[in-house]
């Protein structure tokens, strides 16, 4: 099972990552949101708010777990080019 990563930014519409999470987790019990930095978990948490009171509307159950993911970036001039995330994991079913 290949389970999918949402990728969240800072300047990423709450509303719009809300709705493709929901996606994701309705048709297929689960999915992965990754956020760098404080702006984008902020963005996140937001978003986390409305996945949880719609799926729990929704007579779903739900468990979310946060952990932190080494993530590798991509056309910086930075020494280290992986850098740590927070990935937010919500299954659900009902």
């Amino acid at each position: 099972m290949d389970i999918k990563v949402l990728k969240v930014a800072k300047d990423s519409n709450i509303n719009a990552v809300s709705v493709a999470a929901l996606e994701e987790v309705v048709n297929s019990g689960i999915c992965h949101l990754d956020a760098m930095g404080v702006s984008a978990n902020y963005v996140l948490v937001k978003a986390l708010i409305l996945i949880v009171g719609t799926l729990e509307s929704n007579e779903f159950q739900c468990n979310l777990r946060p952990y932190y993911v080494n993530v590798p970036v991509d056309g910086t001039n930075d020494e280290r080019p992986i850098k740590t995330a927070i990935r937010w994991t919500i299954m659900a079913k009902r």
